[in-house]
């Protein structure tokens, strides 16, 4: 199975799909549109994928400044083999 074929689609993430995949996209947390509430680990992944006009980096990293105001922190930053999608670890302080 190749890494960007279990990145989530966009569009609102439920509690219990969060805590089931541990990976969101950049784009669904900079949407508002994932509830962490409950949320029981603490680490996720965040993924994002090229996008035109915006590089998968600036807008990773976007996504980590908005969740390090409720408590996450960056622990690593990496892209997959073969892959253009870039990751953010994060875990909850």
């Amino acid at each position: 199975m190749r890494v960007a074929s279990i990145v989530p689609v966009m569009g609102f993430v439920t509690p219990q799909q969060l805590a089931s995949n541990r990976i969101v996209l950049a784009e669904s947390v900079l949407r508002n549109e994932v509830d962490f509430r409950g949320y029981p680990h603490r680490h996720i992944a965040i993924a994002a994928r090229p996008r035109l006009g915006t590089s998968s980096i600036t807008q990773l990293l976007e996504a980590v400044e908005y969740l390090t105001q409720f408590g996450w922190e960056l622990v690593n930053v990496t892209s997959a083999d073969g892959s253009r999608v870039m990751y953010a670890f994060l875990r909850l302080r």
